[in-house]
């Protein structure tokens, strides 16, 4: 049983004190990016996966791409000392824009092209002997380990529905270069992943609604539906994101905590502050929100400007200003999967305000545990 992990550093997960895993296995883990620096959400998943396979004391073997994101002596050494190798290949614009071109002649969404790479599939095929299980983690890896099975057990993480998540895309987006290039994507990503899932022994996704949504298309192409499926959702860092007693809320105060140059973040800010923050400035003229995450885009940083409104950029510790907050928001309405802020809202014992999109992956009771609104009305009903 898992017990509290001791708290995070310099940008690193937090140890994970649990028990020694009863057989130990060695696990090829093949990833599209470096786990570290942890910038993005799947960057923070796959740390943490790492991070708790070592400390269970199985063997791992990771295969990732470098594209240009460095990582500090402090985040290397912890990488090694956590893995048994680690395999990094070169991985440029050039050669993901070729990959991308040589990938959609053979049908594969642009996410899959994108991150193609002989290095990686050729040092996989080589090490795979040696290990256990290999472990593909979301349909952008998938290539990598394909055709290992039956030889040897692989997984491949999905993690969410990328037909469901790109599908929303497609209807939420108003941007017309977004929409178009989605649209396509919509096509290539429904195709591949009703297939992809029989090359492997098991599929990970997060909810029912990914599955369904696999299912459906499986159905609607005359294929097998998906039956290799179990689930593996997210966790959080309760040593950070834990109630704060000490802690008094901002009288009307909000917030919003996610990457915000992520498409499905943007859109969900710009969204809440055009159609819902008017009504509750206007219903409450004390009311403040804080917009807090990394890399905000241009139309992220000019929300700054609007009454009441402070974008934060990156911060230290988000858990500081989801605990000042009296209400806690996620207005996502383009997606899938599970959110991690809707996690980390709940860990710190916070107010809730949710689109059914948001709550999906990780089904709180709505009335007990989360308010669910999915227009601008309710919501600002709801944030009252």
């Amino acid at each position: 049983m898992a017990k509290k992990p001791t708290p995070a550093s310099g940008n690193l997960p937090g140890e994970m004190q649990v028990e020694p895993a009863p057989r130990k296995f060695s696990i090829a883990i093949a990833y599209s990016r470096t786990p570290l620096p942890m910038t993005r959400a799947d960057q923070m998943t796959v740390a943490h996966l790492i991070s708790f396979l070592s400390a269970r004391g199985h063997e791992i073997d990771l295969y990732g791409l470098d594209i240009g994101e460095p990582m500090t002596e402090t985040q290397q050494a912890w990488l090694a000392e956590r893995c048994r190798s680690v395999h990094l290949k070169p991985h440029g614009l050039l050669r993901s824009a070729l990959g991308a071109f040589l990938g959609l002649l053979k049908g594969f969404p642009l996410q899959v092209g994108w991150f193609l790479n002989r290095a990686q599939r050729s040092a996989i095929a080589k090490g795979i002997k040696d290990v256990d299980i290999g472990y593909s983690y979301y349909i952008r890896s998938a290539e990598t380990m394909r055709r290992i099975y039956p030889a040897k057990p692989t997984f491949v993480a999905m993690q969410l529905s990328q037909s469901l998540n790109t599908r929303r895309m497609v209807t939420h987006y108003r941007n017309l270069k977004e929409k178009l290039l989605y649209t396509v994507e919509s096509r290539l990503v429904r195709n591949y992943e009703a297939r992809v899932w029989r090359n492997f022994s098991r599929t990970v996704l997060i909810g029912e609604q990914d599955v369904a949504e696999i299912r459906a298309i499986c159905r609607e192409k005359n294929l097998p539906e998906i039956d290799n499926v179990f689930f593996g959702p997210h966790g959080t860092d309760i040593s950070r994101f834990a109630p704060r007693e000490d802690v008094t809320p901002d009288p009307c105060s909000m917030v919003f905590n996610g990457v915000l140059r992520t498409y499905t973040n943007v859109h969900a800010i710009t969204w809440f502050a055009a159609h819902v923050w008017p009504l509750i400035k206007r219903a409450e003229p004390k009311a403040s929100l804080m917009i807090v995450g990394r890399d905000p885009r241009p139309e992220v940083v000019a929300l700054g400007q609007m009454d009441g409104i402070t974008v934060t950029g990156e911060v230290e510790n988000p858990a500081d200003y989801i605990s000042k907050a009296a209400l806690c928001i996620d207005p996502v309405q383009a997606g899938a999967g599970m959110q991690n802020k809707m996690v980390e809202f709940m860990a710190m014992g916070k107010p809730i305000v949710a689109t059914t999109v948001a709550n999906e992956g990780i089904g709180a009771e709505p009335g007990a545990h989360v308010i669910l609104a999915d227009d601008a009305e309710d919501m600002a009903k709801g944030n009252s």
